[in-house]
């Protein structure tokens, strides 16, 4: 099981942002930016080419409503949306995923020390210390009262 299913079987913790039945969208423990979001399909497949069309579409509606979640509750100005659709794009989770990076007005040495240290942690094991989860719980909760508040999703 790779660690995205040990998350949905309850083995490993999450701060989850919404929880679907196609999708889940939950807090990325090796945050690139305050607020980075990792939005992932059930459907357990390597590549967007992989996933079935409804749950593709629901994967997408899910990344642009956390973005707009994000400018909400967090007051970011714009996003990335970043996939590794694979191996060969250095894909290191062997399951679809998007990251929605929040950006914020005048960070682009953050966002590249960001994103720089996120590369190199990523064979480290993390901590997760009372305090650091308290900061993802909070900012999931947030995220969470921004999604409540918006319109759903179009079908």
């Amino acid at each position: 099981m790779n660690v995205f299913q040990r998350i949905f079987a309850g083995e490993l913790r999450a701060s989850f942002v919404h929880e679907g039945e196609h999708c889940v969208a939950f807090m990325d423990i090796r945050p690139m930016s305050r607020g980075h979001v990792l939005v992932v399909p059930r459907q357990a497949v390597r590549t967007l080419a992989e996933l079935d069309a409804a749950t593709r579409d629901d994967l997408w509606q899910l990344a642009y409503r956390v973005a707009a979640a994000q400018q909400r509750a967090l007051g970011s100005r714009a996003q990335h949306f970043l996939v590794n659709d694979g191996e060969g794009a250095s894909q290191t989770v062997p399951h679809v995923h998007v990251h929605v990076v929040p950006r914020y007005g005048g960070d682009t040495l953050r966002a590249i020390g960001g994103l720089l240290w996120h590369l190199t942690t990523l064979a480290l094991p993390r901590p997760d210390t009372a305090g650091f989860r308290r900061r993802l719980d909070e900012q999931a909760a947030a995220l969470r009262g921004a999604l409540a508040s918006m319109p759903p999703a179009a079908p």
